[in-house]
């Protein structure tokens, strides 16, 4: 079975989690802050090569959508808007093109 944690040292910002948790009614969930901070660097880490490439996997079907999702985001729907785009200007250059 595949461990699903996470886990690497950080003391200070396990600190700073703390102090921010006391100072606010309700405390924080740091949990949370974790997860999206990931995502959010995951996502910034990828070249537009690399999301192009996993946007292809993920139409394959070889990547699962959770994922695609996660290191993609809203990048999903622009590549595809890209995708559609660049067909339909290939239509077009086709089109008026007479071969004799």
């Amino acid at each position: 079975m595949e461990n699903d944690k996470i886990q690497f040292r950080g003391a200070a910002e396990k600190r700073a989690s703390h102090v921010l948790d006391q100072m606010r009614l309700g405390g924080i969930n740091t949990s949370e802050l974790a997860r999206r901070g990931l995502q959010e660097k995951l996502r910034e880490t990828l070249s537009d090569e690399e999301k192009i490439t996993l946007h292809r996997r993920d139409q394959q079907g070889e990547l699962s959508e959770a994922v695609a999702e996660i290191l993609i985001g809203d990048g999903l729907e622009e590549i595809e808007r890209e995708r559609e785009a660049f067909e339909e200007a290939t239509e077009l250059d086709t089109e008026g093109v007479f071969q004799g």
